[in-house]
């Protein structure tokens, strides 16, 4: 059993990165997307 728990300390975080990773460059990408596109309507 206490192997198992180590593994979960090891795997749990990466569960939760990579997701949080995915979404952070998805978010990056629509802010860079908007702004892009709120400098053009500007001119």
């Amino acid at each position: 059993m206490a192997g198992i728990h180590v593994l979960n300390i090891i795997i749990l975080p990466i569960f939760l990165a990579v997701p949080a990773v995915i979404l952070y460059f998805i978010i990056k990408l629509a802010v860079k997307n908007a702004m892009k596109e709120l400098k053009e309507e500007d001119l």
